[in-house]
């Protein structure tokens, strides 16, 4: 903002400037919101945009990789399109524009048509992981990196072990044409290849794993198969989701391979220039959208989830800890400084906070919570029964899901009234 003679600022968000965030960062001159309001400034007098369409809330409370990622991806490809057309002398006009769009309100349609055999993939996920196993999504080409992104999300929002949710893309590194080049040498989570899969993965996997593979039917269908054979040995629980276009046909030997398929067939697309561009960007949309609802649904089954409150994401960056204050005081209610203090108590193992704890930078709490389990989880409880950190960890290990745990401490007799039962109250009558 510093430099408009040569950079165009753009703010993209799905909230009203009004709402942002107004906390100090450390290390900064500016909280969030007052450079919010300088873009709405800019974007008053075109020297910037504001980019904040309302997409409605969160199908899980804070979880902006669902819709909000989804809609970034659709602004960032429809503008990036649009201006790389411009740059070529070709036209961009509104109709332009909008046709673009529409691809993507016909990507949901499609997508959502197979709900059935989504939800089928989703309750098999979730047995997978309620059992102590595992998913795991092959994909080819640009469908390998959203199974990658996928599973490297379900880390900080469901505090997943990295191996619960694994992505792997065919040619590894060398298809992801990466800057650092191949990273496999810096541990097991690093290696992101269909080899690695078939060298470190496949003989540990059982029947309690579920194997997911994302394929178009131009890419080629004999390594997909290949594949199969080898999982096939070891679990029945093989699914896959299928791109084609109107026209081609999956080959029956794959078919009768693969015993689930989400077989997803796009319509022809007669756009000259931006045909090819929107069909892979459709394909990486309509696969983000079903693992999306695979890996959250999975996790409210697993019992990460109370009501649509995530209550066990990993308290890892100044984000999260502000918004894992806002649940407690939701869940308990009790006074933000209250919650602060049980987040803390909880991160530091101290049931009498120091002053040193008390007056620590928030990236210094982070950096310890970030290593530990069940953060909030633990904090929920101890307020929720008025108990020490300690107590609440052991009856947080002993239960089954930490769904459980909380809903029985929210039924302890004589247990303060938390703000989202009053409201969930007030609206019943």
């Amino acid at each position: 903002m510093k430099n408009l003679d040569v950079f165009l600022p753009v703010l993209v968000g799905f909230n009203p400037v009004g709402t942002a965030r107004n906390e100090r960062i450390e290390g900064w001159t500016s909280t969030f919101r007052q450079v919010a309001e300088r873009m709405q400034s800019l974007h008053d007098t075109q020297r910037g945009f504001v980019l904040n369409p309302a997409i409605g809330p969160e199908g899980i409370c804070g979880s902006s990789r669902m819709k909000g990622g989804s809609a970034t991806k659709i602004l960032l490809e429809t503008l990036f399109l649009v201006a790389h057309k411009a740059s070529s002398n070709v036209e961009v006009t509104e109709k332009c524009l909008l046709e673009i769009l529409r691809t993507y309100e016909r990507a949901h349609k499609v997508t959502y048509a197979h709900s059935k055999k989504i939800a089928a993939l989703l309750k098999q996920s979730a047995t997978s992981l309620q059992k102590k196993g595992h998913l795991y999504v092959l994909g080819w080409g640009t469908l390998g990196m959203m199974a990658m992104m996928e599973a490297a999300e379900c880390v900080p929002a469901y505090h997943a072990d990295w191996r619960d949710v694994r992505g792997f893309i065919n040619g590894g590194y060398q298809t992801m044409e990466n800057k650092e080049g191949d990273l496999t040498s810096l541990g097991a989570e690093f290696a992101i290849s269909h080899e690695d899969f078939v060298k470190s993965v496949l003989p540990s996997i059982s029947e309690t794993d579920t194997v997911l593979f994302l394929f178009t039917i131009d890419d080629e269908l004999s390594e997909v198969e290949k594949l199969v054979d080898l999982v096939k040995e070891k679990t029945s629980n093989i699914h896959a989701v299928s791109h084609a276009t109107a026209g081609q046909y999956l080959p029956n030997t794959t078919k009768n391979l693969i015993p689930n398929i989400i077989s997803i067939t796009w319509p022809i697309l007669f756009l000259e220039y931006e045909g090819a561009f929107i069909q892979t960007f459709q394909r990486e949309l309509s696969s983000k959208w079903i693992l999306n609802t695979v890996t959250s649904g999975a996790h409210v089954l697993k019992g990460q989830i109370y009501r649509n409150f995530p209550v066990d994401f990993r308290v890892s960056n100044n984000k999260h800890f502000h918004r894992a204050i806002s649940i407690l005081q939701r869940l308990t209610g009790h006074s933000q400084a209250r919650c602060t203090e049980a987040l803390l108590q909880s991160i530091h193992g101290e049931q009498i906070l120091s002053d040193q704890t008390k007056n620590t930078e928030i990236s210094r709490h982070v950096e310890v919570a970030s290593l530990k389990d069940k953060v909030l989880p633990v904090a929920i409880v101890s307020l929720l029964r008025n108990c020490s950190v300690q107590e609440a960890r052991i009856r947080l290990d002993s239960s089954v899901t930490i769904r459980a745990t909380i809903e029985a401490s929210l039924n302890v007799p004589g247990r303060k009234r938390g703000a989202e039962s009053t409201e969930t109250e007030g609206r019943s009558r």
